[in-house]
């Protein structure tokens, strides 16, 4: 007898009405999957005005619920977990389309049993039409996306995407939920949430499994205001601090081994490969950018490294 697929809730949280157009595309694409979701929840960060017009205009199928207790992005996730009824729980960002088939591809591997989180990829929509000459791949994660040179073992990712991510909702049960002195906030930014999440799942249970699931795809959206070189050394500063407050909470040994993997394929791969090529466009600007947001990430984290 074939095994029954596993009941999915899918978790959209929401801060500002800014984005109320998005909202409804990411809500409308999610509907629309080949793969129905069980619920969709809705979540609302301290923003009573959204809250009701979400109520208001969303399909009622759709659950809205409200988090009123520690304001960023941390909680808001935990109110959707303790609403939720799936057996999993799925996460997409506010401004982003999923592919018609996200779902299903991102719940596959949770067929094994020890796959605990799966994070699938995540490709830019650049509001201004196009990808900017002086904007490598491989600083795709400073607009929230998948990124060239991202760090692998096999298929297996050491913390999944917060924007295109799943979990078994038992895990949190297991090994907590999300850490609200982490992440980001109406104020702030900054990340670092899924790793220390992910982090403490694998120290807590040692024989978890987080995998990388590239054919769950899903659009993100790129405002014009990141596709600039100040925001690639604010996002990139940032990034450092937490990093810093990640490897300084975290009970693992090994917290930061993605960020030492990732310089390294920058520094003796992808700098020199653009630098070789010099005479392409923009290889010689997109240099310049990595070499940015290196200098500004190790800024970050040694100002975290103080500030402890």
């Amino acid at each position: 007898m074939a095994k029954e697929n596993p009941k999915v809730s899918v978790i959209i949280c929401a801060y500002t009405m800014e984005r109320l157009n998005d909202i409804h595309e990411a809500v409308d694409s999610v509907l629309a999957q080949t793969f129905s979701p069980h619920e969709v929840i809705v979540s609302v960060d301290h923003n009573e005005e959204l809250y009701q017009v979400l109520k208001d205009r969303l399909p009622s199928e759709v659950k809205i619920v409200e988090n009123n207790g520690d304001q960023g992005l941390s909680e808001t996730r935990n109110v959707g977990i303790r609403t939720a009824n799936g057996e999993i729980v799925a996460f997409i960002d506010d401004d982003a389309v999923a592919e018609n088939d996200w779902l299903e591809k991102l719940t596959e591997p949770f067929q094994s049993q020890n796959v605990v989180a799966v994070g699938g990829r995540a490709t830019p929509i650049w509001l201004n039409g196009r990808r900017p000459s002086w904007f490598p791949e491989e600083l795709d994660w400073i607009v929230g996306c998948t990124y060239k040179g991202l760090p692998l073992k096999g298929n297996e990712l050491r913390n999944v995407p917060g924007c295109n991510m799943a979990f078994r909702k038992e895990i949190f049960n297991q090994a907590g939920f999300w850490v609200n002195e982490i992440g980001a906030s109406r104020q702030s930014q900054k990340g670092g949430e899924e790793a220390e999440l992910c982090l403490r799942i694998k120290h807590m249970i040692p024989e978890a499994i987080i995998l990388y699931q590239p054919d769950a795809t899903i659009q993100h959206r790129v405002p014009l205001y990141r596709a600039s070189l100040k925001w690639v050394f604010k996002n990139s500063f940032d990034q450092g601090i937490c990093k810093a407050k990640v490897n300084r909470i975290s009970s693992n040994q090994e917290a930061l081994t993605t960020e030492d993997s990732y310089l390294h394929y920058l520094l003796f791969a992808s700098i020199p490969q653009k630098l070789k090529c010099f005479y392409k466009k923009g290889s010689l600007s997109q240099t310049g950018a990595i070499m940015i947001s290196i200098i500004a990430t190790g800024a970050g984290y040694l100002m975290g490294r103080l500030r402890r």
